[in-house]
């Protein structure tokens, strides 16, 4: 009996051990770092949401993140969403390439051409692991029945806009030249909305397995870049609050974004077509040419030219 007892007394103690490895507060199921589920009150906190991790080493390297490191990964961990608004499975580990996408931040309807907004407020499904926005809910259904029809049209439209803007003539992954004897010998590749310019079939597949792992290393390149010459002066969202010194900072499909406080930051990322058009068409009014603020002003064009 006694024997009994204490199985049971143990049985209950690891129920319990598992069921506090589950947080429902945070964003994501699985510690970034090691890819182990997260641990009920080792978090770190954002702006945006808890980030979960497995133990207090992680949750140490996960503090040590920029806030655009932060923000993007709380941003895919609840980018997937039902129609109705419920958040799907959260995202783990940033490696994922199942869940990893940026934005989709074109104007125009994934399928045909027209402004997104035409029929009023446009549909947003997720298709092939990418965010794709649409006119119609009919528009829609024909991307999800035959993907491989309609993307490569929006691929089009998104590496000429982000070619505007890229950051680096060197391969992403091997580093190698993408320029030789004076001709371009990369190979553009648009994965989950982000391009990237690789320069063999081996460095693609790699791009391809870990998207964001290479788009966090453009986002680096690109951000001091951008930083040197950001046409505003004031927050994007709230346009009469000063950047100040030290602006919360991010990345969004390879353009740098600037708001004074953690809050409006949080509503960039809810957002963030209409505040990465603020800062396009700030761009474009620039009197600067240095540091991609002529790449910028083509940038906020190629939309319009579907």
């Amino acid at each position: 009996m006694r024997a009994l007892f204490t199985a049971l007394i143990a049985a209950l103690a690891i129920s319990a051990a598992f069921a506090a490895s589950v947080s429902v507060d945070t964003v994501n199921k699985k510690c970034p770092i090691s890819d182990m589920p997260v641990k009920e009150g080792v978090v770190v906190s954002t702006d945006a949401g808890d980030i979960g991790v497995c133990c207090g080493s992680c949750q140490k390297k996960v503090a040590a993140w920029d806030d655009a490191k932060k923000a993007k990964f709380v941003a895919n961990a609840t980018a997937s969403t039902s129609d109705d608004g419920d958040a799907k499975k959260a995202a783990g580990a940033t490696s994922d390439a199942k869940v990893w996408t940026e934005p989709y931040l074109l104007n125009t309807c994934a399928a045909s051409g027209r402004p997104i907004d035409v029929k009023g407020t446009p549909t947003t499904k997720v298709i092939n692991g990418r965010e794709l926005k649409f006119c119609c809910g009919g528009c829609a259904a024909a991307v999800e029945k035959d993907p491989a029809k309609w993307l490569p049209k929006v691929d089009k439209a998104i590496t000429a806009r982000q070619l505007a803007i890229y950051p680096t003539k060197t391969c992403i992954v091997s580093g190698e030249p993408l320029m030789v004897d004076g001709k371009d010998a990369g190979v553009s590749m648009v994965v989950n909305n982000r391009l990237f310019r690789v320069c063999c079939k081996m460095c693609a597949r790699k791009v391809t397995a870990d998207p964001a792992k290479y788009a966090a290393k453009l986002d680096e390149m690109a951000m001091g870049a951008q930083a040197k010459a950001y046409p505003l002066k004031t927050c994007v969202v709230a346009s009469s609050n000063g950047l100040g010194d030290s602006p919360k900072q991010m990345m969004i499909g390879g353009r740098l974004v600037q708001t004074c406080c953690g809050g409006c930051a949080k509503k960039v990322m809810a957002d963030p077509a209409k505040y990465v058009a603020v800062v396009d068409a700030a761009w474009a009014k620039s009197s600067s040419d240095s540091d991609g603020a002529a790449p910028a002003k083509k940038a906020a064009k190629t939309d319009a030219g579907r």
